[in-house]
């Protein structure tokens, strides 16, 4: 029971320290929300270049043209076939005769020229590629098919699309991963100064025989709740900025999809509440360990690393 009551106040006096050394309380949740609302913008950039980049290649459609005279089986047959390929999404038939029809439409007046003669174009499937890390593979693929006749895709693009999407993910990955460092640090050093104003409340509590753990639990447990009042303010803060960007950002992105939508922030919210807690109590309680330790092994004082 002593335990239990021993644990209960020193946890009260974590929450008590939070309002006591209120300025710089508001010192630490500035700093890290600071760090916090990066990421989360950072991630959400990730989130909607990740969309851009599914919509352009869905756009992004191999033309399957088949053999001459193929029959309605053979056109099934070929369509199961590359239903059955890994990376292969969207599937839709034009037969010859629409297509033709179409290509006579989009000439217009010069259209009467080609009157009488006898349609060209062969049946074709429109195929859209999934991954287009594997759009190579998928051709390929797609050749081996028994009626295919050839294939005309726009490799260039897919290489390039490829390319961006890789890009963009490594620089916001890592974006996000130095920033995480950074706030580790940042809530470390801004609890050594609060250490350094209080050294003789930690001093005497050292004196009058207290445990290094006895010590540190209440700076631990506002270390904590410093990181997850950060992390929920942080989560208005982006939610806020997201909300006043959306209309720019929204007319960017509609450059490369015509019918961009931005990700709605709510389908997020609660991976980014969920993260930024995390972040943030960990952060705090890491930081106030690291912090503390500074002072626990100090020699020449009153201060020392006594056994636990």
């Amino acid at each position: 029971m002593k335990k239990r009551a021993g644990l209960g106040y020193l946890t009260k006096e974590g929450f008590r320290n939070v309002w006591v050394n209120r300025l710089m309380s508001i010192a630490s949740i500035a700093v890290l929300m600071s760090c916090l609302v990066m990421i989360g913008s950072a991630f959400m950039v990730l989130v909607n270049v990740e969309k851009v980049m599914t919509e352009i290649e869905s756009q992004n459609v191999v033309m399957v043209y088949l053999e001459d005279d193929v029959s309605q089986e053979q056109i099934d047959t070929v369509k199961q076939e590359m239903i059955k390929l890994q990376y292969v999404g969207n599937i839709e038939f034009v037969d010859k005769d629409t297509a033709y029809q179409a290509e006579l439409k989009e000439l217009g007046s010069a259209a009467t020229y080609f009157e009488g003669y006898e349609n060209p174009l062969p049946d074709m499937f429109k195929v859209s590629v999934t991954d287009m890390n594997k759009f190579d593979t998928t051709v390929d693929e797609l050749k081996q098919i028994d009626n295919v006749f050839s294939i005309r895709d726009n490799r260039d693009i897919a290489t390039t699309l490829a390319q961006i999407r890789q890009v963009v993910t490594y620089i916001s990955v890592g974006i996000i991963a130095v920033l995480l460092i950074i706030s580790l640090f940042i809530i470390a050093n801004t609890v050594r100064i609060t250490m350094f104003t209080r050294r003789l409340e930690i001093n005497i509590m050292k004196s009058v025989g207290a445990t290094n753990w006895f010590i540190r639990w209440p700076f631990l447990i506002e270390g904590m709740l410093l990181g997850a009042l950060s992390g929920l303010i942080s989560l208005g803060a982006v939610a806020g900025i997201y909300r006043l960007l959306a209309p720019t950002v929204s007319t960017m992105f509609t450059l490369f999809s015509k019918d961009f939508a931005l990700v709605p922030f709510r389908s997020y919210i609660l991976y980014l509440l969920a993260a930024f807690i995390v972040i943030g109590v960990m952060s705090g309680g890491i930081g106030s360990i690291i912090s503390i330790q500074k002072y626990l092994r100090e020699r020449g004082g009153v201060v020392y690393d006594e056994a636990e």
